[in-house]
């Protein structure tokens, strides 16, 4: 075999051998390199990720101190201002020299009234202090009874045991409320019932309130006002993604509404 044929041989050894490990090494830098920056990538998005969601706290946490600053100021300014109102013209009435004159000053006392529960309804639901369910209902229970109380009609609370803590926002507490406090408006004025059953139940993540009474029933769609009221509750459940029913009974009306606390 001439020397010419050995290199060759040669060449073709070493070629054989180096190219398999040269394309190895070539794969290795590759995979590793891929990977550092896949690894690299996931860093930057779980980074964004945090920011993000950190943004989020924040705002969040500026919102419940912009209404908790709003309730508060609603409380010390305008509340004190209507409490006052409330206070003389109450004071006035008891002073009337005349029908007229004990007429206007009534009708003073009464809305200066009516504007302090509303200003102290809106001060509750702007407070993140009460973002609990267990607050919402005691805040139902406690207007419920001051408020049958008024018309004489006896109040059956009845409620299941709930776990303490479960959040619930400011927007829903207060369209749950606005939909019951119609519901007992509505029972005064037209069931002529002397005794209301208010029942809550809560399980798998949503809550259902139903309000029952034992008076005539009353057909929303003979009147505008009940059709409107009907509306306005329907309204306010899709807010807070609920639904409302309505059911007549044998004795009164039954309404059921229902939604999810997250």
């Amino acid at each position: 075999m001439s020397l010419d044929q050995q290199e060759t041989i040669y060449r073709i050894i070493l070629t054989a051998f180096l190219m398999p490990v040269l394309l190895s090494g070539l794969l290795i830098w590759f995979l590793v390199f891929y990977q550092k920056k896949k690894y690299t990538q996931q860093l930057e998005k779980k980074d964004l990720l945090l920011k993000q969601q950190n943004l989020i706290i924040e705002n969040q946490q500026a919102i419940e101190k912009e209404r908790n600053r709003i309730a508060s100021e609603m409380h010390d300014d305008l509340g004190s201002g209507l409490t006052t109102i409330k206070y003389l013209s109450e004071r006035a009435l008891k002073q009337a020299k005349d029908p007229e004159e004990e007429k206007q000053v009534k009708r003073i006392s009464e809305h200066s009234s009516q504007l302090v529960r509303n200003m102290s309804e809106i001060i509750w639901a702007m407070n993140t202090r009460y973002d609990t369910l267990e607050n919402l209902l005691a805040y139902i229970r406690r207007y419920a009874s001051e408020y049958l109380e008024e018309h004489v009609i006896a109040l059956d609370w009845q409620q299941e045991i709930m776990a303490e803590g479960l959040k619930l926002s400011g927007e829903k507490r207060r369209n749950v409320f606005l939909v019951c406090k119609e519901a007992l408006h509505n029972i005064t004025k037209h069931a002529q019932a002397d005794k209301v059953i208010i029942s809550a139940k809560f399980q798998e993540n949503l809550l259902q309130i139903s309000i029952a009474d034992n008076g005539i029933g009353f057909d929303f769609e003979s009147k505008k006002e009940l059709g409107n009221g009907l509306f306005n509750m329907q309204k306010r459940m899709e807010q807070v993604q609920g639904s409302l029913s309505i059911q007549k009974q044998s004795k009164g009306t039954l309404l059921m509404l229902q939604f999810s606390i997250s």
